[in-house]
């Protein structure tokens, strides 16, 4: 990583990292194309490697920002006084929500990164990947569902609502939805889960 791609425009800086991001979160690491980074970026494949060097350089630093953001973000939004799991789902997804203003694809990264199986990079980004998923796991290892005493319901309820929230990520992606319809959406679906919950035992 050539430390001059900080000396970049914020604007060119974002454009590269969410033409890496696009791809990589479609093709996953070995699948994925310099070519069509460079393309989305529209900058030449030399500049690209001169700033990154290798296809497992862009990878890393992506992996990396990208972990980094998404913490620095939730410590401005998460209350960690308040208890309740629908509460501490909302308020990571408007985190989520504000940061797909800027990247998209970066949730998208994120989840398919977490199930990245190449040698290569996995080791690599271990160490930032273990951070940021032990973050996630704390913050919602510390809620509960209190209304639903069934524990085995509870997780059921939970599943349901992260496969929920994450195909609406995917959809509005595809969509091109902006980032206040997504919360909106994703908020009614937390709305919804929790009605149900008041009645089950």
């Amino acid at each position: 990583m050539n430390e001059k791609f900080f000396d970049l425009s914020r604007e060119k800086q974002d454009r590269m990292i969410n033409g890496a991001l696009e791809i990589f979160a479609k093709n996953g690491y070995r699948h994925a194309s310099t070519d069509d980074m460079v393309k989305a970026v529209g900058i030449s494949k030399g500049l690209w490697f001169h700033y990154f060097g290798s296809k497992e350089g862009i990878y890393v630093f992506v992996y990396d920002y990208c972990a980094k953001y998404m913490l620095l973000e939730l410590s401005t939004i998460i209350d960690e006084t308040r208890k309740d799991y629908f509460e501490r789902i909302r308020q990571i997804a408007l985190t989520k929500t504000r940061v797909y203003r800027n990247y998209p694809y970066l949730e998208m990264f994120l989840d398919r990164a977490a199930q990245e199986t190449e040698e290569t990079v996995a080791a690599q980004i271990a160490e930032s990947r273990q951070i940021y998923e032990t973050r996630i796991e704390n913050l919602l290892r510390t809620t509960e569902i209190e209304s639903v005493s069934d524990k085995m319901r509870r997780e059921q309820i939970k599943k349901i609502l992260d496969y929920s929230i994450k195909g609406i990520f995917i959809e509005s992606i595809q969509q091109k939805i902006d980032s206040e319809n997504v919360y909106r959406e994703i908020q009614a679906y937390i709305e919804l889960m929790k009605d149900m919950t008041q009645n089950l035992p």
